[in-house]
């Protein structure tokens, strides 16, 4: 008999929370290596949030373990094999870069620049394995409705991406940085990726077919479909479209991008263990 997982909340935060830090930290890379100097500040506001957050997925992993050490005994010997070990592994190595590009976003050296735009580069590596992880990892379990979803991994890449741009557009919008095209251009990004987001959802459910029942169906799919697929992706994407030149509307899509990206964590996670 196949053994169920008992998550906490913890777990849900730590799947969201990394994804948002992943998604902050390509979209500040690709703004600092292809942007102009108006997109400086979508790129240190990138870093800057994409560190305090993989901070807490650590500190999450470690309390979801309950003993430090546990953490530290994985991060002391690479195992391949081991699920746990690859993830605490990319989550440090991720740390590191995250940690590197936030001080060097204060240089104002073009020479500091320069390596800060190499190591970002190599970072957003880390950064997607961060955001995709999760997925992957569910999805490679024997479990019924997880073992199914092939598509996880690229599901929680996408809603990473959109999250990530999201909470950078909200951050621009609150510290009264909207008014630059950095701004404007991330929330283009975030439309596009939000469809793409969609489009994966589609295939997502398409491939399960019936055995995605646990939360098209029952005691999630209000979640799911109410607060995840209407709230959470339709309804940001109309007020983009309708209210792009609304910064209050904008910001409010942000907020909802956000509310259905935790959704789709919880539901995901929740639904089998319910």
């Amino acid at each position: 008999m196949l053994k169920i997982p008992h998550w906490e909340m913890m777990i849900v935060w730590y799947f969201f929370l990394g994804g948002i830090a992943g998604g902050a930290y390509f979209t500040a890379a690709i703004a600092d290596n292809f942007g102009s100097a108006r997109d400086r500040a979508v790129a240190k506001v990138g870093y800057l949030l994409s560190l305090p957050l993989t901070a807490a997925c650590g500190i999450l992993l470690i309390a979801d373990l309950g003993a430090p050490l546990r953490f530290l005994n994985m991060l002391g010997a690479f195992k391949f094999w081991n699920p746990m070990s690859i993830g605490a592994w990319g989550l440090g190595v991720f740390g590191l870069f995250s940690f590197l590009s936030s001080v060097l976003s204060f240089s104002t050296s073009e020479q500091m620049a320069g390596l800060r735009r190499k190591l970002s580069l190599v970072g957003s590596i880390f950064g997607f394995f961060l955001a995709a992880y999760t997925g992957v990892l569910l999805s490679n379990t024997a479990l019924p409705f997880w073992g199914d979803s092939r598509l996880m991994g690229a599901l929680f890449l996408a809603s990473g991406a959109s999250t990530g741009m999201a909470a950078i557009s909200l951050l621009l919008f609150l510290s009264g940085e909207s008014a630059g095209e950095g701004w404007r251009k991330v929330k283009r990004a975030d439309r596009y990726s939000m469809i793409l987001e969609l489009v994966i959802l589609a295939a997502f459910l398409g491939l399960l077919g019936s055995a995605a029942a646990p939360i098209t169906s029952g005691k999630f799919a209000p979640l799911f479909w109410g607060g995840l697929i209407v709230a959470g992706l339709v309804v940001p994407l109309v007020l983009d479209f309708v209210g792009s030149k609304a910064k209050t509307l904008v910001a409010l899509s942000a907020i909802l991008v956000l509310a259905g990206g935790f959704i789709l964590r919880y539901v995901l996670l929740m639904s089998i263990q319910a």
